[in-house]
Parts: C-alpha cells; structure tokens; sequence
C-alpha cells in the first residue's frame, strides 16, 4: 500500500457505482442457470401425466418422485452449499450445473420409477449445492442501492424458466414423449457450466476474506475501478470476522433473523410446492383439459415475474416488511377466492395474482436469504435457509398426494393453502429493518 494511501472498504467500492460489465457478466450467468433450474423443476410436474400413462401408474403415486428433487436441494444445501464458503462460489457453480445436466441427462433415461426418483434426487442434490453459490455471487457484485433488485432479476429467472416450461413441454411432451423433455433440460446446464468456468470472476469479497494475496484479486477490481490500487482494498473487519458453520446462524446477532426466516422460507416455499407439483392435476380434476392445465399450471409462475421484481423495488426502498406483507396477503385472498370464483377465465386471472403473492413472495425471501448475512457466512447461510425452508418444500408433494387421495376437491386443497400464508403475514411483523445490512 503506497504511503498515506486511505484504506477502502470493498463494499464501498462496489457500492458506490453501477453495473460495470464484469458484474453485469456474473449476474447473467447467474440467471441463466436459475432459468434452467426453473424449467427442470416445473418440468418434472409437467411430465407427470405422461410418466403415468407411459408406466400406467395413477398420477398420485409420482409423490415420492416429485419430492425427490427438493429433498435433494434440502441435502445438496445444507452439506454441500455452505462448501462455497470455503472453495469459492464460482467452483461450486461449475461443479453444481455440470452435474445438474448429466443427472437431468441420465433423468431421460431412467428405465424404472426407482431409477428416476434415484436421478431426481442427484438433480436435487446438484441444484441445492449450486442455488447458493449463484446467491452469493449475485449479492457481493450488486451495488448495495440496487442489490435486492438486482437479486430479484436474477431469482426471477427461475419462475421464468418454470413459466417457458409450460410452453416448451407440451410439444416436447407430445412429439419426443417425457424423455424428450429431460434431455433438453439435461444439455442446457452442461453449457452454462462451460461458460460460467471459461468467463465469470470468482467472488471479490470471497477472495478478499479467504484468500487476500491471491493475484485474482488486482485483475478483478481493475474491471470493476481500474482507478483504484487494490493494495488499498480489504474487507472490513466486522463483515469477516464470523467463521463459515452452521452454528453461527444461530448465534447472536443472527439468531432472530435466522428463526424467522427459516419459517416463513418452511411456509411458503409448501404452498409453492403444492402448487408447483399438483396444479396441473387440480385443473385437470375441475376439467380443464390437458394442454390447458399444462398451461395454466405456470401462470403462478408468470404472476411471480412481476410480483418478484416489484416486491424488490420495495425491498431497495427500506419497505422489506410492506412488500411481504402485501404478497402474503395477497396469496391468501387468491385462495380463499377460489371457494367462490367459478372455474374458467377467472381462475386465469387469480392464478396470475397468485403467483405474484406466491412466488413474489418467495423470490423477495431468497433475496433476503443473501442480504441477512456477511460475506464470511453468506453461501453457509443462503445454504441452511435453503435446507430448512426446503422442509416444506420436501412436505408438499407428499401432502398433495395425501390431500388428492383423500378425496379433497381443489378447491378445498387451494383454500387449505391459505392458512400457512396468514401465518407468514403474522410473521413479517417481527422482522427487523438493520437486519438487512448486507
């Protein structure tokens, strides 16, 4: 460091300006590998009236195979994910994607139901140790006035993937059959993997924390300020000083935080999972036929688009509690109107406004999940709440399956959904506004 020269807070550098090109590359790659997450995830709900006519097995029995998938990212997350912690997130990015395409791949050409759910739980796996390497990335390269935007552009690629889902499948589905459809899914991360190793930077942040000599450091920051001496560049003391475990999530001062979140990420993320893996069956039950059922399924997830990157406005603005707040709130009325509202083009519209409660409401946790924590423990905390609030995820289907065999009409199924959205309204009222400091 030259004599006299003032030392930088990196946050203060990245925060200070806008998306120079290099962090406009990583937020792309980024979303691009949440888009094919999205699309495997709704793809498999998709497949799941063509698997049971192709195995003749009742639809109700692919609960387990459903499930596997976010048992899976629960694992993957949770032993996996905080590894990005210690390798670098752009290592367990490459790694993740790579065998998210040869598990997806292999998905294709399962030739029993014990062989696919076996491939869907390794997707899983893959999808849950990659989810919060891209969370991390994203948040330590956003400037801090644009970050929770910015995460929102990236996490919305997700619903976005699930949402072309519905419109690739059905043709895919219909001329190739489900294998046909998993192949597709299988190709695409293998070529993110490719160009997230041959052109995305490691983390800044990461490097500076774990890694302070490594010579990556000086060519990374001159993409981002080339006027800056990176000898005058660290990571403040506070933001590093929590070591990479579990543990510290719930220590202060992230233990309030931590619980709270992990029980609205447990609550929200089973009414998306109920509806992620069943409403293509509901509509069908209340006689929509398959192609529209195919296609109305996503439109939670078009509704989540929207409702995602406008909740992260409000997110930028200090208004965190509102938002949620809002979309929880939301979610719950579209439920209950479902009791009242006769099937048909209105259903179109509540489904729409649901996925903007829903999965807005999701997308503006997951930002959160990466803006509650420092640095040091950021993957290792995106990672737990993945694996925590994954328990309802892993629930959903199998609820599902539990409420279809039951009997239960979907409008009794949809109005159930309503009360765990009542709940996260309640919740949002203890959140803390300095939480959301990193």
């Amino acid at each position: 460091m030259a004599d006299g020269a003032r030392t930088l807070d990196l946050a203060e550098v990245i925060d200070r300006g806008g998306m120079a090109p290099i962090q406009i590359l990583v937020v792309a790659l980024c979303a691009s590998a949440l888009f094919v997450d999205g699309y495997d995830i709704q793809v498999m709900a998709l497949a799941v009236p063509s698997l049971a006519k192709a195995w003749s097995l009742p639809a109700s029995s692919f609960g387990l195979a459903l499930s596997a998938v976010v048992i899976g990212i629960s694992l993957g997350s949770g032993v996996i994910g905080p590894l990005g912690d210690r390798f670098g997130r752009r290592a367990m990015l490459v790694a993740a994607m790579t065998t998210i395409g040869l598990a997806t791949a292999g998905t294709a050409l399962a030739a029993t139901p014990g062989q696919f759910v076996a491939w869907r739980l390794l997707t899983g796996v893959a999808l849950g140790a990659g989810i919060p390497s891209c969370a991390a990335l994203t948040s330590e390269y956003a400037p801090l006035a644009k970050r929770s935007f910015v995460m929102g552009l990236m996490n919305v690629t997700s619903p976005v993937g699930a949402f072309c889902a519905g419109f690739i499948a059905p043709p895919v589905l219909e001329a190739f059959g489900w294998r046909g459809a998993f192949l597709i899914g299988g190709a695409a991360p293998l070529l993110i993997a490719a160009l997230v190793a041959l052109t995305a930077p490691e983390s800044l942040k990461f490097l500076l924390v774990r890694r302070p000599a490594d010579p990556r450091i000086g060519r990374i920051l001159g993409r981002i300020a080339p006027e800056i001496d990176p000898s005058t560049v660290a990571v403040g003391a506070v933001e590093g000083a929590p070591q990479a475990s579990p543990l510290a999530l719930i220590k202060p001062p992230f233990l309030g935080r931590t619980l709270l979140l992990w029980g609205m990420l447990a609550l929200n993320l089973f009414n998306l999972y109920v509806l992620i893996s069943w409403l293509p069956t509901l509509l069908q039950q209340s006689g929509w036929s398959m192609a529209s059922a195919l296609q109305g399924a996503v439109l939670i997830q078009g509704g989540g688009v929207v409702g995602g990157l406008t909740m992260a406005r409000f997110l930028d603005r200090g208004a965190t509690r509102g938002a949620l707040i809002v979309g929880f709130l939301l979610s719950a009325a579209c439920l209950g109107l479902f009791m009242v509202v006769p099937s048909g083009a209105p259903w179109v519209a509540l489904l729409l406004l649901l996925g903007a409660g829903v999965s807005g409401s999701q997308l503006s946790l997951n930002a959160l999940s990466a803006a509650y924590y420092p640095p040091a423990i950021k993957a290792t905390g995106v990672a737990w709440a993945l694996l925590i609030g994954g328990l309802g995820s892993v629930a959903a289907p199998i609820a599902g399956a539990w409420m279809l065999e039951a009997r239960l009409s979907t409008i009794a199924i949809l109005g159930l959904l309503a009360i765990p959205a009542l709940i996260c309204a309640a919740a949002v009222g203890l959140m803390r506004q300095e939480w959301q400091a990193h």
